[in-house]
């Protein structure tokens, strides 16, 4: 009789992933756009080496090449079990994996990225596959900071504007698409790092406009979207866009006119499911305002009416007021600290008090009086004790003290200025009204939280240790791939959940009888640990067998729409050896 001998393969949440993976056809659309591996490649194709790497990426927190080839050979049964074929540990080294992320973030002087089209294609099976809605998408765009040195000063890695706030490293930029109601990334691009955002978002909206088949859904964005041409090429194009305007130029000029002054009384804003007895999140009125731009290239004019919506949001009103009246108190304080002594330098002391001003940005609100005193100081001439007959001279000595008075028709104004934005869109109010504009917006923090998981979350992009432009814009495509699966994976429980009505217990550690009804795909996907797969091997017969599901295990699979055979062992029956 043989001796019997049993190992074991940590699975966890690893068939969920590929089964995701596949049934978003990542690796055939990969296979497609890349087309087939050169004759000395053998194994996995380049999608199904890419759905590995993406697996290894969600599970292990990094995103680093040079771990897969070890992870994989501790996954072999696993990973054979999920992709339907044998899978060695040659397949993942980190030097195919340097082969696909080439391939991936390849660019060429006139065709298509092979990464765009693959985000396209991948877009559109999703929102086919799992009927997404299309009515609103978000665009917006981060920086990664670096500690590289390139020799290339003109390649990816760039100085230039760090929202990281390290303007002393170098850096690239991130953009992200997404597609409302969970922030579902329809489109990456990786640019390099000294370039503005302004020049982006139209070419990032018309690869939305690509994927989603249509150019009628709305376009939500920061005040970087609000560019005069961006808007005009929009609306121009079918679209329907939604941006605050930043204060510069008129802006400030315009609202104060129309808050002093409104066209129409204010009325209150309430959020959808707000209760009317509740106090509103804020007031607001619309202004329809003309605009006209003309294509700098081709000449073409475009003008259209535009809403302009003045809103106030209360909470920020008053964190507004509030923070003047803290930054009013500081100044009064610091200009009573800079007089303790009466100066001898008129200039040096307005100069000192001008800066402290503009450090606590009050200069429209506190006026600084300078008071001149003059003293007289009398020296005796030459040595010897003072006498009636002693010589002596009088000196004028000037020295100036500063005292800082409000300015209340100033404060008057800002007072009734704060918390108001203008917010520009050209939907028509019957598709959205000021206050829906507003709830809208509110709903920004979408591409933010995709951000979030890239930079300091579950995919934590940084830190980063490839050089290559191309390998680093191959790994944001496959960030992005995997940024999708967790996206896609909270919108589909979501859903199945509010459907049934049903709330899931057991997703929060320490605290078994909290339930949910939004979990997030971080704890859906850390329920299935741990999950074990057994191999039992007697010398003559070899079988599996996998840790039984429990029934917040079976109820996430049912949400998800995932068959529990997905953790069936290889073979139900006895493998016998040769």
């Amino acid at each position: 009789m043989g001796q019997h001998t049993t190992s074991s393969e940590r699975i966890d949440e690893l068939p969920v992933l590929i089964y995701w993976l596949k049934q978003m056809r990542v690796d055939v659309i990969i296979d497609k756009v890349l087309g087939a591996p050169h004759g000395n490649w053998d194994g996995l194709s380049y999608g199904e080496v890419a759905l590995v790497f993406i697996a290894h990426m969600v599970m292990r927190c990094t995103h680093f090449p040079s771990p897969v080839e070890a992870w994989a050979a501790q996954q072999l049964t696993s990973l054979s079990q999920a992709l339907g074929k044998p899978v060695r540990a040659h397949d993942c080294t980190d030097d195919r994996l340097a082969v696909v992320l080439s391939k991936l973030g390849r660019v060429g002087e006139e065709e298509l990225r092979p990464g765009d089209t693959i985000e396209a294609e991948l877009g559109q099976h999703v929102i086919r596959a799992y009927a997404l809605p299309t009515e609103t998408a978000r665009i917006d765009l981060t920086t990664v900071a670096v500690h590289h040195q390139p020799a290339d000063e003109e390649g990816l890695m760039r100085f230039g504007y760090s929202k990281d706030h390290r303007p002393d490293l170098r850096q690239f930029k991130a953009l992200l698409g997404t597609l409302d109601p969970v922030g579902l990334p329809l489109a990456t691009a990786t640019l390099s790092g000294e370039q503005s955002d302004d020049p982006q978002y139209l070419p990032a909206w018309e690869r939305l406009v690509a994927t989603i088949g249509r150019s009628d859904f709305l376009l939500v964005g920061d005040c970087k979207l609000a560019s005069l041409a961006n808007r005009a090429r929009i609306h121009h194009g079918g679209g329907c866009y939604l941006t605050p305007l930043p204060l510069t130029g008129q802006t400030p000029a315009e609202l104060q006119a129309w808050v002093l002054n409104p066209p129409q009384p204010p009325h209150a804003i309430r959020l959808p499911g707000q209760a009317l007895d509740d106090p509103p999140v804020g007031q607001g009125f619309e202004v329809a305002v003309p605009c006209r731009w003309q294509d700098p290239d081709t000449h073409t004019e475009v003008t259209w009416t535009e809403r302009r919506l003045v809103v106030q949001s209360a909470t920020h009103a008053q964190a507004q007021r509030a923070s003047l009246q803290a930054r009013l108190g500081k100044a009064q304080a610091a200009l009573r600290a800079l007089t303790t002594k009466p100066a001898r330098d008129r200039v040096s002391l307005v100069t000192r008090a001008q800066a402290i001003l503009t450090q606590y940005r009050v200069t429209d609100y506190l006026g600084v009086s300078v008071r001149e005193r003059v003293t007289c100081r009398t020296t005796y001439v030459g040595r010897g004790r003072p006498g009636p007959q002693r010589p002596a001279v009088s000196r004028a000595i000037p020295t100036w003290t500063l005292t800082g008075h409000r300015r209340p028709a100033a404060l008057a104004v800002a007072e009734r200025l704060a918390g108001w934005r203008v917010y520009v869109t050209n939907t028509p109010p019957q598709r959205l009204s000021v206050a829906g504009a507003v709830n809208c917006y509110r709903q920004q923090w979408q591409p933010e939280h995709g951000f979030q998981r890239l930079k300091g979350g579950l995919l934590a992009l940084t830190p980063l240790f490839l050089r290559d432009a191309d390998r680093i814009r191959g790994l944001l495509v496959l960030l992005g791939i995997a940024l999708r699966v967790l996206t896609l994976t909270e919108f589909v429980a979501r859903r199945d959940l509010a459907a049934t009505g049903d709330t899931l217990p057991g997703l929060y550690a320490g605290n078994p009888k909290r339930t949910t009804a939004q979990p997030t795909a971080e704890r859906l996907l850390s329920a299935f640990t741990p999950i074990t797969l057994y191999r039992h091997d007697t010398g003559t017969a070899t079988w599996y067998e996998v840790t039984p599901l429990s029934p917040l295990q079976r109820r996430i699979l049912r949400a998800l729409g995932i068959p529990e055979s997905v953790y069936a062992p290889p073979s139900a029956q006895l493998i016998h050896s040769g």
